[in-house]
């Protein structure tokens, strides 16, 4: 399983730790939560999906497996089609994801529940990120008086939607806010944070960020942090149990792996190619498949069908969503899919259904 774990250790062991939230292995779970937390319908959230380059049965599969890229676009697109109403997106985070409780964590949230001690519940949380959907790595350093974990993002920011200023904010907030709750709720708050800064522009006096967190909260700070006495990592969960969390812990592993394996190689293979814009190669499908391209080839054939058919079937799908949802010019639309130039899309596009791409477009009343 490919975990992104640095926590190996027990971290109180440590005075300085890391760990991260983010990992390739995605699904869309973690934008539909987000769409459904914006106040978005389901016909919003297919726009979202198919403006991100995923096809609209994505909104209702939440399993389906997206790169961390093509998230990261996704949310983008979201933060810039919906409104804070005027609120700085940093305070209408906050206010938005003290909403977000243990339980939207499932499997990982129980285990997390039933630890022996919040460093434990912890280092449950940074070994199976693929189950969190966060963005950032959190480096805990710890002395005699308090525990302070600093956020940072740690993933690439989209082209797409909205500024990358806009977009390290909303996910650095989200993260930070995500590993208070958990933390709380774990513990059921019997300990609260003693401080909390961000590097993002001070919401103003409409916020007040006391009903939402329990400490003083600094804006325009150098670092995205937030500060627990150093007992917090001693402090027992409130269902502390050895045989439920030895349980949990094992389905959340069991869980964790179930990611990466589909019910056949060409639907594995298709759900690759979909998750990433411009899709991978026949050689680099191969290595995520942790096959040979030989492999690849003769048992795609055993299901029937063929790289280049399957590429076809996504690339054709994806490019008639761009064509028929958006105004996207004939030449974005060929960088997104990875042509090397227009051309060469325009022509395969003619092959594949015997128009140009703009002639197709024109077809459908879109006349942009």
């Amino acid at each position: 399983m490919a975990w992104v774990y640095d926590m190996r250790q027990e971290l109180l062991s440590n005075s300085e730790s890391s760990g991260t939230l983010a990992t390739r292995i995605r699904t869309v779970a973690g934008v539909l939560g987000q769409c459904e937390l914006f106040g978005l319908n389901i016909y919003q959230t297919r726009n979202v999906l198919q403006l991100a380059g995923l096809p609209s049965r994505a909104a209702e599969d939440p399993d389906f497996p997206i790169s961390i890229e093509t998230e990261v676009s996704a949310l983008s697109i979201l933060l810039q089609q919906t409104s804070t109403e005027g609120q700085s997106l940093s305070g209408a985070t906050i206010e938005m994801f003290s909403a977000v409780g243990i339980n939207y964590y499932g499997i990982l949230g129980l285990a997390m529940q039933h630890a022996s001690s919040v460093s434990r519940a912890l280092e449950v949380l940074f070994a199976y990120p693929q189950l969190c959907w966060g963005h950032c790595r959190i480096l805990m350093t710890r002395d005699d008086a308090s525990v302070r974990m600093r956020v940072t993002l740690d993933v690439p920011v989209s082209g797409e939607g909205t500024d990358a200023e806009t977009q390290e904010a909303y996910l650095v907030t989200r993260d930070l806010m995500a590993v208070n709750h958990l933390i709380g709720d774990v513990i059921e708050n019997m300990m609260a944070p003693t401080a909390v800064s961000l590097p993002f522009p001070d919401p103003g006096i409409s916020f007040h960020a006391y009903h939402w967190l329990p400490c003083p909260v600094s804006f325009d700070a150098d670092v995205a942090e937030i500060v627990f006495p150093a007992a917090i990592l001693d402090a027992v969960p409130v269902f502390a149990g050895d045989l439920a969390f030895r349980r949990y812990d094992k389905i959340a592993q069991a869980f964790a792996a179930l990611l990466d394996d589909e019910e056949d190689l060409a639907t594995r293979s298709q759900r690759l190619i979909w998750a990433y814009s411009p899709p991978p190669d026949r050689d680099r499908l191969a290595n995520m498949l942790n096959i040979s391209t030989r492999t690849l080839s003769r048992q795609l054939k055993e299901c029937g069908t063929s790289y280049n058919k399957l590429l076809r079937q996504v690339q054709l799908e994806r490019a008639m969503k761009y064509l028929n949802d958006t105004g996207m010019s004939v030449a974005k639309i060929a960088d997104h899919l990875g042509y090397s130039e227009p051309g060469a899309f325009t022509r395969a596009f003619q092959r594949w259904v015997g128009a140009s791409p703009l002639a197709w477009r024109n077809s459908q009343g879109k006349h942009r």
